[in-house]
């Protein structure tokens, strides 16, 4: 019988019972070995200043460039140069000669310079005086307005400057740059409000940006020509109720001083324009959430994230308010996608690298899945702080040179 069951267990040397069970003891023990092993040299990849992490950032870093550039370089051949400011300028014109500024015939139009105009009808006596200007020369002036607001943002946010030129190339900055988007000063406005690297922490000094007059007149700046992004002025009606009293009254106040010139004739011919711009039909209104969803649930979606709003804290709102915004836009753009930035720069970088690459790749479950990946990560970092990016748990940018130099130190271990 002992033989009989040696030969069913060809692992077992022949012998008696007590020499079989330890055959299998050792193939036990060697495969716990190995086990450990693998888990050990995979926690050493994922650790911050380990040799192995090391290599990994870097081999991420080199290729989240390689693509970066890649976008980069068909977006100058492809993009019509300066288009997102030369539909008001053109619907300004039109304003100026009697004519209809919102037309309903442009959202037949594919991409390009007649594509319809959405911004408020008190941006059209705003923009009425850059018409008499040379064309060529307001968008060279608007583009190096833009790119210095960029890169304030960037170094707001604590990216340090050699990294600053890969970072503009980066599509959701390098579109709006190209089609001379407003995207990029808002986002420079949200971040001077909501905080970045210069965030007041407990014993500085107090900032001019602090006062509510002050934060009130940047909150307006950042949702007076996009109204489907009030998210700034909402967290500050929880957090400073004055500087949001500012901001909505410098909205209406704007409104009501240009009403004599436009009219409200205007105003409900931009509220019809709306109505048709948020037709899923219409292809150019990006993957957003609400896109994939029935009408009822999108808007659910919408006032959801925007009521969720109130619920962020101060401290570290940029990341938290920017992925509700992202979560949350009627329509989603490749420059919306500057508001993952702040929790980009908050989260582990190779999170983070994963999720630019994916964005590079215009596509819409490539940009949900970079988004889920944010939004994830951000979350589950509630319990497990090492899945924020070492030395950035105070909403600083991390220093990726010093991630990717293996100078950053390990996260600390949650409490017990």
């Amino acid at each position: 019988m002992a033989e009989r069951s040696t030969r069913q267990w060809p692992l077992i040397p022949r012998g008696s019972d007590d020499s079989g069970t330890a055959g299998v003891g050792a193939v036990y023990a060697r495969g716990v070995t190995s086990s450990r092993t693998a888990a050990t040299a995979f926690g050493r990849v994922l650790t911050p200043g380990e040799p192995a992490n090391r290599a990994l950032r870097v081999g991420l870093v080199v290729l989240a460039a390689v693509l970066t550039l890649i976008a980069f370089a068909r977006l100058v051949a492809g993009l019509p140069w300066g288009v997102d400011l030369v539909i008001p300028l053109e619907a300004s014109e039109r304003w100026l000669n009697g004519g209809q500024p919102y037309l309903a015939s442009a959202f037949a139009e594919g991409p390009g310079y007649d594509l319809p105009y959405l911004y408020p009808p008190y941006a059209l006596p705003l923009v009425a005086p850059l018409t008499v200007l040379p064309r060529q020369a307001v968008l060279v002036a608007w583009f190096v307005l833009s790119l210095a607001m960029a890169a304030w943002t960037c170094r707001a946010l604590g990216v340090r400057v050699q990294w600053i030129p890969l970072l503009l190339a980066w599509p959701p900055f390098s579109e709006a740059l190209i089609n001379a988007n407003v995207q990029i000063a808002i986002f420079a406005a949200f971040v001077l409000v909501l905080g970045g690297a210069s965030e007041r922490r407990p014993g500085s000094s107090r900032r001019r940006r602090d006062f509510p007059l002050v934060q009130g007149l940047v909150a307006a700046a950042s949702a007076f020509l996009k109204v489907s992004q009030p998210h700034v002025i909402v967290h500050q009606v929880r957090w400073n109720r004055r500087a949001a009293l500012v901001a909505v009254v410098a909205i209406a106040a704007l409104a009501v001083a240009t009403l004599p010139l436009i009219g409200t004739g205007t105003w409900l011919d931009w509220i019809e324009q709306l109505r048709r711009a948020a037709d899923p039909s219409w292809a150019l209104a990006g993957p957003s959430l609400g896109h994939f969803l029935p009408s009822p649930l999108g808007t659910v979606v919408v006032v959801g994230c925007l009521a969720a709003v109130l619920a962020v804290p101060r401290t570290g709102a940029a990341a938290w308010v920017g992925v509700l915004m992202v979560v949350g836009a009627p329509s989603l753009h490749t420059y919306y996608l500057l508001f993952l930035l702040p929790a980009m720069l908050r989260v582990r970088l190779e999170v983070s690298l994963v999720a630019a690459m994916l964005i590079t790749t215009y596509t819409e479950p490539s940009w949900w899945l970079a988004i889920a990946l944010i939004v994830g990560a951000l979350l589950l970092s509630q319990r497990r702080p090492r899945l924020l990016e070492p030395k950035t748990a105070d909403a600083r940018g991390p220093d990726v040179s010093a991630a990717i130099r293996g100078d950053a130190e390990p996260p600390p271990r949650p409490s017990r």
